[in-house]
């Protein structure tokens, strides 16, 4: 999974260098804004893989809860 994010942020990187260098600015000012368009695919591909993990481990942790908390309603209902 993390070779997947950086192949897409390294790619990210190069469409940037592109587009930066068609304005024809300085070397070191394309290298660094493509730089930072990296970072922030990168990262916000991080977040976004973190967040779908957090909500799919939440959704499969609920029915574990919801079964134990029936099964002492029941014993409860049961010992009545």
């Amino acid at each position: 999974m993390t070779k997947i994010i950086f192949q897409v942020g390294l790619l990210s990187f190069c469409v940037a260098a592109v587009v930066f260098g068609l304005s024809h600015t300085d070397l070191l000012e394309i290298v660094a804004r493509s730089f930072v368009v990296f970072i922030a695919v990168v990262g916000a591909m991080m977040i976004i893989l973190l967040v779908v993990a957090n909500f799919a481990e939440h959704k499969t942790a609920e029915p574990e809860k919801r079964s134990a908390a029936h099964q002492s309603k029941t014993a409860a209902e049961a010992a009545k």
